[in-house]
């Protein structure tokens, strides 16, 4: 399973996203966010965007306190 994530369309914000799901396609996961959202195919395409999210590295050693030396 991969993890998705719902991002919004709205080109003057900074691409962070909105709530993230585990499923097997991105089919599943657009599904998913359109019916949590209750929002037609057309007005979904209009306002939000899923795309596949890359996991964190499962490294402690690796992150921002220690500057991903």
């Amino acid at each position: 399973m991969a993890k998705f994530a719902l991002y919004t369309k709205y080109p003057n914000e900074n691409r962070s996203y909105i709530s993230a799901v585990h499923m097997t396609t991105i089919e599943e996961a657009r599904a998913y966010f359109m019916g949590m959202k209750r929002l037609s195919p057309e007005q979904f395409d209009q306002t939000s965007q899923v795309d596949v999210m890359a996991e964190a590295s499962s490294d402690p050693g690796k992150g921002l306190m220690f500057g991903n030396q």
